[in-house]
């Protein structure tokens, strides 16, 4: 692409205060130029950008989209229309899309140059060349913003500023106290402090709007020119007051009397902070990010009362509080912005409350102060109360109560409900009716268990200083018990079992004049079939295991001996445990001759051990006698020398050798 580039005419000038021009020089240059692309005039839509750098094009002074450094290309273009080659742009024409004004300060330089990359919307973005140097004819901007030093004393003649000489509406000699401007007062190209009278400038010697800060040199006007009081705008006007940085050339305050407003500016020249009252007074504190969002807020809320608001970086509420009239209020909130905690300084009746929310904003968990007692509740998925606890209920005691998720009540504790004041627990069934409750008073506690029905079916309290359990059935009848004392009045405890008539058919009692003792009709035993005795036995040598028939021992009262002959008259019983078959009842009495180390079965059933081979094969219904074989019987085969001698009935045969028959123990 071959770039020819015409630069044909400029116009830009800057307002010089409002003395030395009647009517401000647009800030624009007219700028005409030529592009051949591929050796062809270009017709169509290019994109143009531009930069005023310096004569090495190694400083960027103006860009039109403010992005150019060290005479770097711009980041966007500027649309211009092409027709057989030739363009016009003003540059500095802000109405143009990606184009900024171009600052008079530019023109401070003895050598700038203009930059031009053209886009035919095929070849990508080309740099025009070469930079063209702009003449004379852009200084007339300078018009706006006479140099220093360029108006001396020598070039106005005295009285030569007058109301006549000056552009209408800017300063006039009625603004100015007697004497105050004049020929001999007045600096090269500045209106200096030396100038002005003292309390010269003020509300009343300035027209409305029309002595601004390109009209007055730096530090011109000093609180020795200024009157004590001054006064921004009217009743008509709001006043404003814009207080620069030094170098950066942006805004650090601005009081602005159309708003009540005080702003305070970042060196990026956007708000940080804002004191305003147009209805109410506010603060309003931003954050030093790009979006520079609002971080604090502090209002008066007009009739609602103070409130600071804290947000997170995007400017979005997380914490708000509030002094409202009818209590303060802190309010938490999630990162999607729903409550999640509600801190009231007056809840209800006259206290304080805590609310915990879920993801949803809704209320999961609640502590209140009062009005008298403090308490506490929780809240299931679906916003059921579930569980509550007071500091009190009644006159002092607290209280804690549970729900299941459908509401209804199944655990209740009470420290002042229960059976004389005393503390209270409470367990309900599906239907909220009574299950098991707990109760304690100065006499004792008490536990009660109930059927679905209300019928109260076990009562464990205390009754005359010792703890009674009594279980009922259905109809309420008690069917048992167990006290700590009998009726009689001893100290051992005692058992009562009774019919469905309430009738006591099962007595145990623990002291039956010092003793245990069990009443009953009917006793059933069902771990074992055999009624024996301990009995300590003297064996010898021999082996001794259960099934083995004992004879009395002569030498040793009250002990028995393993038999050993046949027809033994002093056969006392079997051992007891053998084939499985266990002990029935089993009795004797410890630290007497009635007790010793091993059960003897007296009468039952019982495995006994026999040989069959000593008298003959054992059929059921055989009486059984002693043998010659230790511990074994056989069958009493000859009846006469048996008399005396038998232990039993076979139940079950054995037809050789020796083996364990099922013998029904009597002994004749």
């Amino acid at each position: 692409m071959k770039p020819q580039s015409l630069l044909s005419s400029l116009a830009f000038a800057l307002l010089l205060g409002a003395a030395s021009l009647h009517a401000q020089v647009p800030q624009l240059l007219n700028y005409q130029g030529r592009v051949i692309s591929n050796g062809t005039n270009f017709t169509g839509n290019g994109q143009f950008k531009f930069a005023l750098v310096n004569a090495a094009g190694a400083v960027t002074y103006w860009s039109n989209d403010g992005t150019s450094v060290a005479g770097s290309q711009p980041a966007a273009a500027v649309t211009l229309a092409v027709a057989s080659g030739l363009y016009s742009v003003l540059l500095g024409d802000t109405s143009l899309a990606g184009m900024t004004a171009i600052p008079a300060t530019v023109f401070n330089n003895g050598d700038v140059r203009l930059r031009v990359w053209f886009n035919d919307g095929v070849t990508g973005s080309q740099l025009l060349t070469p930079d063209q140097r702009i003449a004379a004819v852009g200084y007339a901007m300078m018009g706006a913003n006479v140099p220093d030093g360029s108006i001396t004393t020598a070039k106005l003649a005295d009285g030569a500023i007058t109301a006549a000489k000056i552009a209408d509406g800017t300063i006039v000699t009625a603004d100015l106290a007697a004497n105050s401007v004049n020929s001999g007062h007045i600096i090269d190209g500045q209106v200096a402090n030396a100038d002005l009278a003292n309390n010269a400038v003020n509300s009343a010697k300035v027209q409305d709007a029309t002595l601004t800060g390109a009209d007055l040199a730096v530090n011109t006007v000093t609180s020795v020119q200024l009157a004590d009081s001054i006064e921004l705008g009217n009743s008509a006007t709001s006043g404003q007051l814009d207080i620069f940085r030094n170098g950066t050339g942006t805004e650090s305050i601005r009081l602005f009397g159309g708003s009540s407003q005080i702003s305070t500016y970042g060196s990026d020249g956007l708000e940080q902070a804002r004191l305003w009252g147009p209805s109410w007074g506010e603060l309003i504190l931003n954050n030093s990010l790009a979006n520079n969002a609002t971080a604090v807020t502090l209002t008066a809320q007009g009739s609602a009362g103070g409130r600071l608001t804290l947000n997170n970086t995007n400017g979005s509420s997380r914490a708000i509080l509030e002094g409202e009239n009818t209590g303060g209020l802190l309010t938490l909130l999630t990162a999607d912005g729903n409550t999640g905690a509600v801190l009231y300084g007056n809840e209800g009746a006259g206290s304080g409350a805590l609310s915990l929310r879920n993801t949803n904003g809704l209320a999961r968990f609640r502590a209140y102060g009062g009005p008298s007692d403090g308490s506490l509740e929780l809240y299931s998925n679906n916003g059921r109360l579930t569980f509550a606890a007071e500091g009190g209920e009644g006159t002092s005691g607290s209280q804690v109560n549970m729900w299941q998720s459908n509401g209804v009540r199944t655990l209740q504790f009470d420290a002042e409900n229960g059976f004389e004041g005393g503390g209270f627990i409470g367990l309900y069934a599906n239907d909220g009716g009574a299950a098991i409750v707990a109760s304690a008073g100065t006499q004792g506690g008490a536990l009660t268990v109930y059927e679905e029905d209300g019928t109260a079916t076990t009562l464990i309290h205390n009754v005359s200083d010792a703890g009674v359990v009594s279980v009922r059935n259905s109809s309420g009848v008690e069917t048992a018990y167990i006290w700590g004392r009998n009726n009689a009045g001893q100290t051992g405890g005692q058992i009562g079992l009774k019919n469905s008539s309430g009738v006591q058919t099962i007595t145990i009692d623990a002291d039956s004049a010092g003793d245990g003792k069990i009443t009953t009709q009917v006793l059933q035993i069902t771990g074992g079939s055999d009624l024996s005795e301990n009995f300590e036995v003297n064996a010898g040598s021999d082996p001794l295991e259960a099934g083995m028939i004992v004879s009395i021992d002569p030498k040793n009262p009250g002990e028995l001996v393993l038999s050993r002959t046949a027809h033994d008259k002093r056969v006392a019983g079997i051992l007891s445990g053998a084939g499985g078959v266990k002990t029935g009842m089993l009795m004797g009495q410890a630290g007497t001759k009635a007790d010793g180390k091993h059960p003897v079965a007296l009468t039952g059933r019982v495995y006994c051990w026999v040989d069959a081979d000593a008298s003959g094969a054992v059929e059921p219904g055989d009486l059984i006698t002693t043998s010659a074989t230790p511990g074994h019987g056989m069958k009493a085969a000859n009846h006469s020398l048996a008399s005396g001698a038998i232990i039993g009935k076979a139940m079950t045969s054995l037809e050789k050798g020796r083996g364990l028959v099922l013998v029904l123990v009597s002994l004749q």
